[in-house]
C-alpha cells in the first residue's frame, strides 16, 4: 500500500515538473528555429546560391517562425488550463506536441526542396535537427513518447526520401547517395535515436523515483522519530530498506535524570530554565546519538534512550554503557570548568526484551519502546538516590559487556518496586 501511495505521489509531482519542462521547451524551441534559419543561410552561402534566391525561402521560414512563436504562446497558456482540468487527456496533448515539433525538420526539408535541389535537401544539415527534437522528448521522462518521436522522425524522413531521392543523380564519389538503402539506414538511425532517448528518459525517471522514495522514507522516519535519531541511523534505515513494525527484540534502555532539578527551578524565569535544559541535556543527547542510541522521550529533567532499536546493533549494551561513561565524564568536566551550574545526574541501564513499534495515528506517530526492561531501567535510575551514585546497571548489563565489567562494583541484590525477585545491581566504579 505504501509503494502504491509513493507511486501516486510521485506521478503527481513528476507531472507538475513535466509541465514546467514543457514550458521551458517552448522557449527553447524558438531558439532552435533561429538556429535552423542560420544553418539554412550558411548552407545556402556555401552552395554559392545568390542572395536574391534566398528571399523567397526566407519568407517561408520567417512565416514558419512567426507561426511557431504564436503557437508557443498559445500552447503555454493552453497547457496549464488543460493540465488542471484533466491530467489524463494531457498525455494526448504531449503526443500531439511531439508529433508537431518532430515534424518541423520535415516541413523545412519540403520548403528547401521546393526552392533548391530536392535530393540535396535529404542530405543537408537540416536532417540533424530531427535528433534535436528527439533529444528534447527526454524532457517528458516518458519511454513511449521518446520512441514515438523517433518513429515520427524516421517515418517522415523515409517518406520524403522515397519522394525526393531519385529527382537528382549524384556522380563520382557521391554516387552512393543514389542508393535508397542509404536513406533507409538514416531513417533507422532516427528510429534508434528515439529508442535510446526512451531508455535514457526511463533511466532518469527511475533514478528520480528512487531518490523520491528515499526522501519520502526519510521524511516518514523524521515524522516518526522527530530529532530522536542521528543521520547515520536514518541512513541505515534507508540503505537496508528497514520497516518500522511492531516486534519483540533485544535492546538496552537508559534512563537519565537531573538531580534536584525542582530546587534549581525555584526563583528562575522560564527562559533561564530552558537555557539550562538545553545546556545540560543538549550535549547528553548528542552523546547518545554518537553511540547509535535514540532518545525516545525527553522529560523536563531527563530522558529515556534506547540502544539496539530500531536499528539492530550487536553492541547495543556496550554502546549504552559507553554513552553513560562519556556523559558522566563530560558533565564532570563542565562542572569543574563552571561551564554550567553545578549538576549531578542519575543513570539507570538495563537490557533485555522490549516491544517496539509505532504508536499513534497516520498523522501523528511516535516510535514506542515498552516492556519490563523499560520499567526496570527506570527503577534502576531511581536507585541512584538510595546509593548516592551516578550510574547503576543490572547484572544482565554486566554479563553482556563482559570485558567492561571491571568498571563496575556490585551493590548486591536489591528489591525493586514492581518486581517479585530481588535484582543484583552494579554501580560505576
Amino acid at each position: 500500500m505504501s509503494s502504491v501511495n509513493a507511486k501516486s505521489e510521485f506521478e503527481d509531482l513528476i507531472q507538475d515538473e513535466i509541465l514546467k519542462s514543457e514550458k521551458f521547451r517552448g522557449l527553447l524551441l524558438s531558439g532552435i528555429i533561429v538556429v535552423m534559419l542560420l544553418a539554412i543561410a550558411i548552407n545556402s552561402y556555401y552552395l554559392k546560391v545568390f542572395k536574391s534566391d534566398l528571399i523567397k525561402p526566407f519568407q517561408w521560414f520567417i512565416l514558419i517562425l512567426l507561426l511557431l512563436l504564436i503557437r508557443s504562446i498559445l500552447v503555454r497558456k493552453f497547457q496549464v488550463i488543460w493540465f488542471k482540468k484533466n491530467r489524463r487527456r494531457y498525455l494526448s496533448f504531449l503526443y500531439g506536441n511531439i508529433f508537431f515539433e518532430t515534424s518541423i525538420p520535415s516541413v523545412v526539408i519540403i520548403v528547401f526542396a521546393s526552392q533548391y535541389n530536392p535530393a540535396t535537401a535529404l542530405i543537408s544539415p537540416i536532417v540533424f535537427f530531427y535528433f534535436i527534437f528527439i533529444i528534447l522528448s527526454i524532457f517528458d521522462l516518458d519511454f513511449k513518447l521518446s520512441i514515438f518521436a523517433g518513429f515520427v522522425a524516421s517515418t517522415e524522413y523515409l517518406i520524403l526520401s522515397l519522394f525526393y531521392y531519385d529527382q537528382h543523380t549524384f556522380s563520382g564519389d557521391l554516387s552512393i547517395l543514389n542508393m535508397m538503402p542509404v536513406y533507409i539506414a538514416k531513417s533507422l538511425f532516427l528510429l534508434m535515436a528515439g529508442v535510446v532517448a526512451g531508455f535514457i528518459s526511463l533511466k532518469i525517471r527511475r533514478n528520480i523515483f528512487s531518490s523520491f522514495c528515499s526522501i519520502r522514507e526519510r521524511n516518514n522516519l523524521e515524522k516518526v522519530f522527530g530529532q530522536q535519531v542521528s543521520k547515520e541511523v536514518v541512513d541505515e534505515f534507508i540503505k537496508n530498506n528497514l520497516k518500522i513494525t511492531s516486534r519483540t527484540r533485544e535492546a538496552t534502555i537508559m534512563f537519565l535524570d537531573i538531580r534536584n532539578f525542582s530546587n534549581f527551578c525555584e526563583g528562575k524565569t522560564p527562559e533561564e530554565i530552558n537555557k539550562y535544559q538545553n545546556e545540560v541535556l543538549g550535549f547528553m543527547i548528542d552523546i547518545v546519538k554518537q553511540h547509535l542510541g535514540i532518545v525516545n522521550q525527553i522529560l523536563g529533567d531527563g530522558f529515556m534512550a534506547t540502544f539496539g532499536a530500531p536499528v539492530e546493533d550487536e553492541k547495543h549494551t556496550l554502546n549504552a554503557v559507553s554513552a553513560a561513561n562519556e556523559i558522566t565524564g563530560v558533565l564532570k568536566s563542565k562542572n569543574t570548568k563552571d561551564e554550567i551550574p553545578a549538576t549531578n545526574v542519575g543513570i539507570g541501564i538495563h537490557c533485555g526484551e522490549v516491544v517496539t513499534g509505532n504508536v499513534g495515528t497516520e498523522d501523528r506517530k511516535q516510535y514506542s519502546v515498552t516492556g519490563n526492561t523499560v520499567i526496570l531501567a527506570s527503577r534502576l535510575e531511581q536507585l541512584n538516590k538510595k546509593f548516592n551514585t551516578s550510574v547503576i546497571v543490572s547484572k544482565d548489563v554486566i554479563d553482556n559487556i563482559k570485558t567492561e565489567g571491571d568498571k563496575f562494583i556490585s551493590l548486591g541484590e536489591v528489591s525493586v518496586k514492581g518486581f517479585v525477585n530481588a535484582i543484583e545491581v552494579y554501580k560505576l566504579s
